[in-house]
């Protein structure tokens, strides 16, 4: 099939309800202003406007089903040659929907039609007029949809790689401290964070699965419950009927790392990180909880949270959201998805 160099097709897709509903909307507006030519006011310039929008609007219906089963194969051919092609069809179309609309008016002498050549050929040059100016409009549409698609994309991926280093400094910095407390397990922290850095990038993507994501979050506790034993409490509450949706990658994982990191280590006491997921309504509501240290402060504490917020502001536009807030000894974040 032919594309520019944009990645666009050159015949866009009519068979969208919106752009089936512009066809309908802008070929009315059209019959109003040829209509104001013969404008006159008595019932028989109402009769042919009426006659006219029938017929514009049979052509508008029948070039959006044509289009919608030859938009494939004309694809397939140049531009320039497509378009000769299309707009042969639509001329043989017209030109058939006029001349029986012609031949009706005569036949029932209804005097509406006065050259059945001339109204052929109006019709034909207004219906191809048209059809390119809506060639034109819904092929710079695509164009700016895929532009801003590519571009959210690129986003995308440039914060998922500044998510990567967070991620692994982070759990370096957990090893590290085990060295000198326990070989053993600074060892075996090592290897289950190269099974985890091997398992979550191995392939580059966006999206996935909720249980993959929460596979991810097993393994980096099991890190972080070397270096903190007894202090940390991990707990989850999930809705197995959730598991095999899929979320933006690693969207989960720092909210948990955060929870640790604020809540955790700042004290010498035992504490709990909770982990809710369940189906409120059609969203998948997250919560995160852990314990709240008024007087701690931790440089960097909102770059993961406004990396993951503009990554769920360019997945899911304004569907998706996070927030935070402090219940008394507890600190509570909310992320919620939609189904």
């Amino acid at each position: 099939m032919i594309q520019n160099n944009m990645g666009t097709f050159w015949l866009a897709d009519f068979s969208n309800t919106m752009r089936i509903f512009t066809v309908i909307v802008v070929t009315e507006m059209m019959v109003v202003v040829y209509g104001l030519s013969f404008l006159s006011l008595d019932m028989a310039f109402l009769n042919q406007l009426a006659v006219l929008s029938l017929l514009a609007q049979l052509i508008a219906i029948s070039l959006i089903i044509v289009l919608s089963y030859l938009r494939l194969w004309l694809n397939h051919f140049k531009v320039v040659l497509g378009l000769f092609i299309l707009l042969l069809i639509s001329v043989i179309l017209t030109s058939l929907y006029t001349r029986f609309l012609a031949w009706v008016d005569q036949v029932l002498a209804f005097d509406l039609i006065a050259d059945a050549d001339l109204f052929n050929i109006k019709i034909s040059s207004a219906t191809c007029m048209t059809l390119l100016a809506l060639l034109r409009y819904f092929y710079v549409q695509d164009q700016w949809a895929w532009q801003l698609n590519a571009h959210a994309k690129a986003e995308i991926k440039a914060l998922q790689s500044r998510i990567k280093p967070h991620f692994l400094y982070n759990s370096l910095n957990s090893i590290a401290s085990l060295i000198a407390i326990d070989g053993q397990a600074a060892e075996k922290a090592v290897l289950n964070l190269s099974g985890l850095f091997r398992k979550a990038f191995a392939k580059k993507r966006s999206l996935a699965p909720l249980w993959q994501e929460l596979e991810w979050i097993e393994e980096y506790v099991a890190i972080e419950k070397l270096r903190f034993s007894d202090r940390l409490n991990y707990l989850t509450q999930v809705e197995e009927t959730l598991l095999g949706n899929e979320i933006p990658v690693l969207s989960i994982q720092p909210l948990i790392e955060n929870a640790i990191l604020h809540g955790i280590e700042p004290s010498n006491q035992t504490g709990t990180v909770n982990l809710i997921i369940k189906q409120q309504g059609q969203k998948i509501h997250i919560e995160v909880t852990n314990p709240y240290h008024e007087n701690y402060l931790s440089d960097g504490s909102g770059g993961a949270i406004h990396n993951i917020r503009k990554r769920l502001a360019l997945h899911y536009g304004d569907k998706a959201s996070l927030s935070q807030q402090v219940n008394g000894s507890i600190y509570q974040t909310v992320l919620e998805l939609p189904l």
